[in-house]
Parts: C-alpha cells; structure tokens; sequence
C-alpha cells in the first residue's frame, strides 16, 4: 500500500498545546509585556536564534514542522481580525496586543517545540519575553 512517510509532529503536542491555553488567559497587558521584552533583546541575538532553529529543522529533518509551528503562532496571534463584524473596544485592544506579541508568540512556541533540540543560550533568547510577561501569572 502506497503512504506517506510520517514524521515527527512538532505541532499536535500536550507542551504546545498548553502553552496556546496560556497564552489564551493572558491579559492585554501580559501580551504587551511579551512584546516589549522581545524587543529588549539585541538583533543579532534573534538572528543568531532563527539560523540556530533552522539548522535543529535541517538537523532533524523538521524543517516543515518548525513552518507548521510558526504558522500556527501567527495564527493566533492574527485570529479573529477577519470577518468579525462587530468588536467591543476592549476586544479590539486584546487583538492588537495579540498581534503585536506575534513575534514573541513565534519564538517562543518555536522554543516549546524544539525543546532540548536548541542549545540553552537559543532557547533562551526565544523563551526569554515568554517567562519575563508570565512570572507573575498564575
């Protein structure tokens, strides 16, 4: 019988999944920390950290799954802009913080799902906005 090769799912994961519920019950203010933390950190750090990912993607042969799990944080980080007739001000204030926090949202699931893949000083840069706008929730 004729099938596809499965390979590793980077995105259909318990870690991943959890982190989108969390990112669910951040404030507007969390999110707009995240994205402020991120921007705190020197270009040539995130540089260093993306040709760091795609090189764990070329590693491992994951580069299509490392795309599926920055699709799916952009994802969420644009969902419900389109086709949303009718938005209370603090909706319209939540989506752009969550549009604004797109990048921070990216690196960080990215970090979640390559795990131990990254060398420390990687995963943190990209986890790093994550854990400083959510250390004190919850």
């Amino acid at each position: 019988m004729w099938g596809r090769r499965r390979g590793m799912n980077l995105v259909d994961t318990p870690e991943l999944d959890g982190f989108f519920e969390r990112l669910d019950r951040m404030t507007a203010e969390q999110l707009l920390a995240m994205r402020a933390a991120w921007h705190s950190i020197p270009v040539v750090e995130h540089e260093q950290a993306w040709a760091a990912v795609r090189a764990v993607g070329a590693r491992y042969a994951v580069d299509k799954e490392v795309d599926r799990v920055r699709d799916k944080a952009m994802a969420w980080s644009t969902r419900g802009n389109n086709g949303v007739p009718y938005l209370q001000s603090s909706d319209i204030g939540r989506l752009q913080s969550r549009i604004e926090a797109g990048e921070a949202v990216v690196d960080a699931a990215l970090a979640i799902a390559l795990g131990d893949r990254l060398d420390h000083r990687t995963r943190d840069a990209l986890l790093g906005p994550w854990i400083r706008a959510t250390d004190t929730q919850e």
